[in-house]
């Protein structure tokens, strides 16, 4: 099937927030999009990452009476609960959210976060609670993960097709993605020292109640808000039947096989981030601690990571336009971030520089101007090892994100709109499936080998298996979903009612 995405003359609306991100020749529909995810992402960006510095260790602490170590073991075992609702629900709620329109499961998403930022706000801090209440915010984080997952992204995707037909080659949307995860990130770094700074001025319980308000807020904006442009969805009166819900269902997972390029593409992927939650929960923080010892150093070398990384984001828009997919893909995602040689190179650091011990290393501190509170604490000892870490962290941080807008571009025009969430959640819900068995493997692998090179070399290894089937993939012929058909004039006036200022 050929895509028809050459409309005759796109009307085209000046706007300064569409040259910022990229967009040039940007329709009104375009425009609009723009604005709201301007707004919106930055307001996820901030209100989700404020309290990540500590709320784990919170819970940990409590569980652990105190001993976030001790609590560590539980907290393994709800993180797997977590894991599995997101897993058993990821796919399903996607298919919903083609069914019934993103907004609602977007909406209801953040209503699951709330609930579990005021659950978590109940919690004394080194005082267990009942079990039941930790299983209850950890579901309620699954479940939220679970409706949010992919749901930005196809709404996004269906509606960009429609606004921007003009775009040869997506290369305008890969730039477009880049500057908007540059604000993301940019926003998720900037709120993780004053998340901190709240959270011992007046208690994690308060940082997490006001999370909790501001989440109920973003709902109520984003039922607002994420609405199809005509042209894409045609507005029904009545309610979809559960027919066409079962039939989506059946249709999003029957195009996994619909052709030798997606099935590797997509499984391919898989593989590759498969690895990701194993890195998260059990080699990140314990790789930081083991060089940097103290919360201070690891939250400074977080933030020093993250700046250089998102101004990275922002380039990889523009520099992807200068790489054709099917060549590079392939080998971006070999050299990316918790990519093939990422593990490997890592592996050779934590095998020849020892760890730093907490009893005798010595601190380089900057603190706050008329306090005693350390800013920035780098530990002298291990200052080799720390700048090979920050080197290889942000040098092949670049690699992965002009591999992700490439595929992006890709799979823009591959999927059809009417799966696009429901594809886009299964792919995160395969990875579950894959990682959870992964992690009770580490979890064990971990202790066992006395430290990290032997799990970093299997997990290049992995991700060596879910490269090469990308790969492949790019051997077969790439498909093309169907025609985008264009909204009328009537229908497009009905787009006014979306203004946002």
């Amino acid at each position: 099937m050929t895509l028809e995405n050459k409309p005759c003359q796109p009307e085209v609306s000046s706007s300064r927030y569409a040259r910022m991100f990229g967009l040039e020749g940007a329709t009104s529909d375009a425009v609009r999009l723009v604005k709201i995810l301007f707004v919106l992402l930055p307001a996820f960006g901030a209100s989700f990452q404020i309290s990540t510095t500590f709320w784990m260790i919170f819970i940990a602490e409590s569980l652990g009476s105190g001993d976030y170590i001790a609590g560590l073991t539980l907290v393994g075992i709800l993180v797997v609960i977590q894991m599995a609702v997101q897993t058993i629900l990821d796919y399903p709620t996607g298919v919903v959210g083609d069914w019934i329109g993103q907004r609602y499961i977007l909406a209801s998403a953040l209503l699951c976060y709330a609930a579990a930022f005021w659950l978590s706000a109940q919690i004394v801090k080194d005082t267990p609670a009942p079990f039941p209440i930790y299983v209850a915010i950890y579901f309620l984080f699954g479940l939220g993960a679970s409706q949010e997952s992919g749901a930005f992204n196809a709404w996004f995707d269906n509606n960009y097709r429609v606004a921007m037909p003009h775009d040869e080659g997506r290369k305008m949307y890969g730039v477009f993605w880049g500057r908007m995860g540059m604000i993301w990130q940019v926003s998720s770094t900037l709120v993780l020292i004053p998340g901190s700074w709240l959270a011992w001025y007046f208690s994690e319980q308060w940082v997490f109640n006001l999370q909790a308000i501001f989440a109920v807020f973003l709902a109520i904006v984003v039922f607002r808000l994420i609405r199809d442009l005509p042209g894409v969805r045609k507005e029904q009166e009545n309610r979809p039947t559960i027919k066409e819900y079962g039939t989506l269902l059946k249709d999003g997972f029957k195009f996994l096989w619909s052709s030798r390029f997606v099935t590797y593409i997509v499984l391919g992927g898989v593989v590759l981030w498969s690895t990701g939650p194993v890195w998260w929960n059990l080699i990140l923080f314990p790789l930081y601690f083991s060089y940097l010892v103290t919360m201070v150093a690891v939250s400074a070398f977080r933030t020093f990571i993250f700046i250089p990384e998102a101004i990275e984001t922002e380039r990889s828009g523009v520099l992807a336009k200068r790489f054709e997919p099917k060549k590079w893909i392939p080998r971006f995602r070999f050299l990316q971030f918790t990519g093939v040689i990422f593990y490997l190179l890592l592996a050779l650091i934590v095998y020849v520089f020892p760890r730093a011990d907490p009893d005798t290393t010595e601190f380089v501190s900057v603190l706050i101007p008329f306090t005693s509170l350390p800013l920035i604490e780098i530990p002298v000892q291990t200052l080799v090892p720390i700048v090979l870490i920050f080197i290889l962290f942000v040098a092949l941080n670049m690699f992965g994100a002009i591999a992700d807008i490439l595929t992006q571009r890709v799979m823009l025009d591959v999927v059809p709109n009417r799966i696009r969430n429901s594809l886009y959640s299964l792919q995160p819900t395969l990875v579950m499936v894959i990682s959870m068995p992964l992690i009770v493997f580490f979890g064990w692998l971990l202790p066992q080998s006395g430290g990290f090179t032997l799990s970093l070399v299997i997990c290049a290894f992995i991700s060596l298996i879910g490269t090469l089937m990308i790969r492949e993939a790019f051997k077969n012929p790439i498909p093309v979903a169907e025609a985008v058909v264009e909204a009328g004039k009537k229908e497009s006036e009905e787009v006014q009612k979306m203004e946002v200022t």
